[in-house]
């Protein structure tokens, strides 16, 4: 004997009254989230607040070259210089993803080979109460070290392309609710530089799925704002 499908809309209270027999898995849920959220922005407080023990003396106001500390440090010359050549960097920030929807917690450790190219993992993870997206990559990105005209010196624009894998969880679906498979991506972003070791800025990213994952071939994100320092 076969069992027809329930429409949309009775799935849909299904699921709901699932919710609310089960509340202790939304609120763990929601507290997951909300410890995640609370980390990052410990971590970009940290790194935003100026540490005493390398504190570096910027010159005067008045001096033409005030962007660059005076000290021995590697760095790039001139005004909006993109700080140290080489080296690790840390990014992340926040945003959103589109379709399917959830709040964006995005991740980078990206490694500078000069003030061009730099190779590091990406981590998006997407949190919603009914989404849960994990899609880490291995990103090339190549920045515009130096913009014309002074007034755009600590302006930086870069792109990136990049390929790995995206897990996607979605509660609403009863059976089969989760699945990974192979992706690639591409994207853009701006950054500009508050210091010589700290930018802020902002990304999107544009994800493709080849092989369909929980009938999705592609999403959207938006880094709205993020943070980098370089080590």
């Amino acid at each position: 004997m076969q069992h027809s499908r329930p429409d949309p809309i009775t799935r849909r209270l299904l699921e709901m009254d699932g919710d609310q027999k089960h509340p202790r898995r939304r609120y763990g849920r929601s507290k997951f989230r909300l410890g995640v959220l609370y980390g990052v922005c410990t971590v970009l407080l940290s790194i935003a607040l100026p540490q005493p023990s390398v504190a570096q003396d910027w010159g005067a106001e008045s001096d033409d070259d005030w962007s660059q500390p005076t000290s021995s440090t590697s760095t790039q010359a001139g005004l909006g210089g993109s700080g140290p050549s080489t080296g690790w960097s840390l990014r992340a920030g926040i945003g959103f993803i589109d379709d399917p929807n959830a709040f964006l917690l995005n991740i980078e450790v990206p490694y500078a080979f000069d003030r061009w190219v730099s190779v590091g993992p990406m981590f998006q993870i997407g949190l919603d109460d009914n989404n849960t997206i994990v899609a880490p990559t291995l990103n090339v990105t190549v920045t515009v070290p130096d913009l014309p005209g002074s007034n755009l010196d600590r302006f930086h624009p870069y792109g990136f392309v990049g390929m790995g894998f995206a897990y996607i969880e979605d509660d609403n679906r009863r059976n089969s609710n989760s699945s990974a498979g192979f992706l690639i991506n591409f994207g853009f972003g701006l950054e500009y530089q508050v210091s010589n070791r700290f930018f802020v800025g902002s990304q999107m990213m544009f994800n493709f799925l080849p092989e369909e994952v929980l009938d999705e071939h592609f999403f959207y994100s938006w880094q709205i704002a993020g943070a980098r320092f370089a080590f």
